[in-house]
């Protein structure tokens, strides 16, 4: 598959420039067909009984997870399968053994989920948040980050691109230094996953956490969360019956056994599945993520990242050429599939153009964090030059 079939992928594309993947993106083709084919098993019901078919809607979730395993390159059991990036944190800040005195390191310019968990247990006085914020409007970059480490810092949460800026973090430094003096690394990968190359058996974090519903193109309550061998000794915070080792003969025959007794000794193995809720679950945001990372892994993570960025640098020169504010880095290495700039002295005025590029069908929107953000445009692989130059000839004539 190369970039020009999977664009004829999305019907969505038909009547609009879609620039806007960063806050809710668009579907497939192939993964409304394969949704519309469980539902058509899930409305028949084919198997011998309602057990089997049960089974196999849990055998149909579980390819979900081989994609995965594909798309990281990691192994299949540190990959559970979460509702959401919101989800996963939350598992994080419940599962790590804070103390009272314990630190957490959170950039000024994160999107508000990133934050909340580790608040609230702060006003539960388990934690203390200590805040890294930018100097002089500019990004947080690493050096800032890891000047604020001291002796009590237990744990950083970050997102790997941040959502108002497109800033990419040197993740590879970043989880190198965690790892070697055991401070835990949460990761928000929402803005990664799916459009730039992630090898979490390179890169270092505890956890790495991502919704499906961005860059991933499937917005049905189903991500992912990748754990480090020392997050997988963390006990969960809820259990379920699915994360535990399957009885001989299956769940099945389990049930029909008259033996069988809720008082016994459970032992969970110590793989991520223990981490999920691990009930009755979301099948259909499980088989329709599967089907778009499938797109990825087709068309290979490293290839996608080459040629979003590609567009993004496109982007930054038609920009300049507007003698607008580029807020993005223009360095590559800390670049990613977000632009963000600004194209007036107020954020009112780009409201405006925003509101202007809506009416025109270009999707796009406006992001900002600590006073810092503006018109975020979110480059894919089902994006090309053309929609580029649409945007911005469709701006100058706004302008004019």
């Amino acid at each position: 598959m190369n970039f020009q079939e999977a664009r004829k992928l999305y019907p969505g594309l038909k009547d609009k420039v879609f620039l806007d993947a960063a806050c809710v993106s668009l579907i497939p083709q192939t993964a409304k067909q394969e949704i519309e084919n469980f539902l058509q098993m899930a409305l028949e019901c084919p198997a011998r009984d309602a057990s089997f078919h049960h089974i196999a809607m849990d055998t149909w979730r579980q390819k979900t997870v081989l994609e995965t395993a594909k798309l990281f390159n990691v192994e299949e059991g540190r990959i559970a399968l979460v509702e959401s990036t919101t989800h996963g944190l939350n598992i994080a800040a419940n599962c790590i053994p804070f103390e009272k005195n314990d630190e957490i390191l959170i950039i000024d310019t994160e999107f508000l989920q990133v934050a909340i968990p580790f608040s609230k247990k702060e006003e539960q006085h388990q934690l203390k948040i200590i805040a890294v914020e930018g100097r002089q409007d500019k990004s947080v970059d690493l050096p800032m980050l890891l000047e604020k480490v001291s002796k009590k810092t237990k744990a950083i949460c970050i997102s790997s691109v941040q959502w108002c800026s497109g800033y990419r973090f040197s993740m590879q430094e970043l989880g190198d230094f965690c790892r070697e003096r055991g401070i835990w690394l949460i990761v928000d990968a929402v803005h990664e996953a799916g459009v730039l190359n992630i090898d979490a058996n390179k890169r270092y974090a505890d956890f790495l956490i991502t919704g499906g519903h961005k860059w991933l193109n499937a917005p049905f309550g189903c991500g992912m969360m990748i754990l480090s061998s020392k997050a997988l000794q963390l006990s969960p915070s809820s259990y379920g019956y699915l994360a535990l080792e399957e009885p001989t003969g299956g769940w099945g025959a389990f049930f029909q056994d008259p033996t069988q007794t809720p008082f016994r000794q459970y032992n969970y193995p110590r793989t991520a599945k223990q981490f999920e809720i691990a009930g009755t679950s979301n099948y259909p945001g499980a088989i329709g993520l599967r089907e778009t990372i499938k797109i990825v892994n087709q068309l290979s993570v490293a290839k996608v990242e080459e040629y979003v960025l590609s567009l993004g640098q496109f982007l930054q020169k038609e920009l300049t050429k507007l003698n607008f504010n580029v807020v993005s880095s223009k360095d590559p290495k800390h670049q990613s599939a977000i632009t963000v700039f600004r194209a007036f002295d107020t954020p009112e005025k780009d409201r405006m153009l925003l509101e202007k590029l809506l009416d025109e069908k270009i999707f796009a929107s406006i992001r900002y964090t600590a006073n810092r953000g503006g018109i975020r445009i979110s480059t894919h692989y089902y994006n090309n030059q053309e929609d580029i130059l649409k945007l911005c000839h469709t701006i100058k004539k706004i302008i004019a």
